[in-house]
């Protein structure tokens, strides 16, 4: 089949151009989607990122899907064998399915804002397992030697949660399940930041919540909570009290990423200036960690 042919060449080098008629005309769209989501987890980096490339080229930029087409392919991408494919385990290659697939995901949506074929309990649903994988996931690596490559779970996921949230379908009744997946991965997972930089993309949700009309006041109380209550019997410098100064550093480098990105979009001055504050030493997360004030 020509399908087996772009594989095998995909194999070989990251393509920029992507004549998927051919294999359209042999098998159809929907087959070749199939094949496609059957090999967004492969374990040769080339072929997982020319996967990604070509199934964005299918399902964003060609008009040869259904709605049922489209349909079909979300409920796979959030399915078992996918987004949760060995969710929770020890760090293993099932991870790859699960990290880009969440690209898969994203890209339907964007599709589903422009051509509305999600009913409101569909678009619900995918945001429910979407939250619930972010909430799940546990595999924090950047990059795998190997052949194997990027893996950025994480990173890869809050573009599936951003193109949820940019949906016209998201509302404020929406925004607990976005802030406790957030929440999940700043604290309680050990370090906040993966192998590499991927991870500050998770304070650009906030941004998004920001843009989509959320209130600051919503969010300074989501931060202010972040901290688990600290016993005020625990002795600075203790085994007790070191995994807080562990999670009040995460918080701060969440923190410093959401300061940075607000800044950069020039939004939100008064939210940065407060941040500022509430991160800085001698700031209220610092008395919190060390004073329990």
């Amino acid at each position: 089949m020509y399908v087996e042919k772009l594989l095998d060449d995909w194999s070989k080098e990251l393509c920029s151009e992507f004549d998927l008629q051919p294999a359209i005309d042999e098998i159809g769209a929907k087959k070749l989607l199939d094949i496609l989501l059957d090999n967004i987890g492969n374990t040769e980096s080339y072929v997982r990122e020319n996967v990604l490339e070509a199934i964005c080229a299918l399902t964003l930029e060609m008009s040869v899907l259904s709605p049922n087409d489209y349909i079909h392919a979300l409920n796979t991408s959030l399915s078992e064998t996918h987004l949760f494919s060995g969710i929770g385990g020890e760090e293993n290659d099932s991870v790859f399915c699960r990290a880009f697939v969440s690209f898969v995901i994203a890209q339907i949506i964007f599709a589903d804002a422009k051509q509305d074929f999600l009913s409101d309990a569909q678009y619900m649903g995918a945001l429910e397992k979407a939250t619930q994988y972010m909430i799940l996931e546990k595999d924090r690596r950047g990059f795998v030697y190997g052949g194997r490559g990027i893996v950025h779970a994480i990173s890869h996921g809050t573009s599936m949660i951003e193109a949820l949230i940019e949906h016209p379908k998201f509302s404020e009744k929406y925004v607990s399940l976005v802030l406790e997946c957030i929440k999940c991965n700043i604290v309680g997972k050990g370090r906040f930041a993966a192998d590499d930089w991927a991870d500050m993309g998770l304070s650009e949700i906030i941004s998004t919540l920001l843009v989509k009309g959320i209130s600051e006041d919503v969010i300074k109380e989501w931060i202010e909570n972040l901290l688990p209550p600290i016993d005020a019997s625990v002795g600075k410098y203790t085994d007790a009290h070191y995994p807080y100064i562990q999670i009040g550093s995460d918080i701060q480098h969440f923190l410093m990423y959401l300061y940075f990105d607000l800044k950069k979009k020039t939004i939100h001055a008064e939210l940065r200036e407060w941040i500022f504050e509430y991160s800085s030493k001698q700031g209220k997360l610092w008395k919190k960690v060390y004073l329990h004030t």
